[in-house]
């Protein structure tokens, strides 16, 4: 997938080193307009659709701040460039990617955009996910089919066969309540999005769970499920899964 990418900034020489920084790390990133102001960056986006924005905060006229708020869907990934630190709480409110200190260092440039690039990712596959099991709505909770994606496949399976899924480095593993594993090359996120519909919980950042499948919880902060396995409940979420469970007899 060729990503592509709009610089807006009033400093002339910056929107070049950013141009030339991102040719040199070669990180599959395409440069294809710049603005020098809000007003000229706005339509630049709207015309060329690109995937990810360096925007600068600190702009005469209209901040990059103001200019993102008058989109009414920002569907694009956005690099906020600024020379002031305390910008960075303004841009997380908006969502931002990442937000890059001027001037602007070759490591925090190279892991900015391979974060927005793997956001994109995410978002695409989950994009198509969806529309695979758009078919399957009308199925009951527990009934429901879903397709597992494989390197160049699908599995489809009852959700509620599923006991649990793990993120596994970049893969996510599967278990199933015959005692298969599935391996898919989708991570954890994508199963995290998709299957909370179907009364997943996400008790960890690495293990989602069937809530169908516990069978008990111990005060340390573990799951029992059914298959005899035993996943860690992070702190932050205990409070919120014992109130999920607290209605089931476990």
């Amino acid at each position: 997938m060729q990503f592509k990418a709009v610089i807006i900034d009033d400093e002339s020489n910056l929107r070049e080193v950013i141009a030339i920084k991102v040719g040199k790390l070669d990180a599959g990133l395409r440069i294809v307009g710049e603005a020098s102001n809000a007003k000229d960056g706005y339509e630049l986006i709207r015309t060329l659709d690109p995937h990810i924005v360096f925007l600068d905060i600190t702009m005469p006229h209209e901040t990059g701040l103001e200019m993102l708020r008058r989109f009414g869907e920002i569907n694009f990934e956005v690099i906020f460039i600024t020379g002031h630190s305390e910008y960075g709480i303004d841009a997380l409110k908006l969502n931002a990617t990442d937000y890059l200190l001027k001037p602007i260092k070759n490591k925090d440039l190279l892991a900015a955009i391979l974060k927005a690039k793997s956001k994109i990712e995410n978002k695409e596959k989950i994009r198509q996910y969806e529309q695979l099991v758009l078919d399957k709505e009308h199925q009951k909770e527990h009934s429901a089919k879903v397709p597992i994606p494989g390197t160049n496949y699908y599995d489809y399976i009852d959700t509620g066969h599923i006991i649990r899924c793990e993120g596994w480095q970049k893969y996510t593993r599967i278990y199933l309540q015959n005692s298969t594993l599935l391996v898919s090359s989708y991570n954890l996120g994508v199963f995290r999005d998709l299957l909370s519909k179907y009364g997943f919980y996400d008790v960890h950042k690495s293990h989602l769970v069937n809530k169908n499948h516990i069978t008990r919880y111990l005060n340390e902060g573990i799951l029992i499920m059914s298959d005899g396995a035993q996943v860690p409940v992070s702190r932050r979420r205990r409070n919120e899964v014992l109130q999920e469970i607290s209605g089931k007899n476990l």
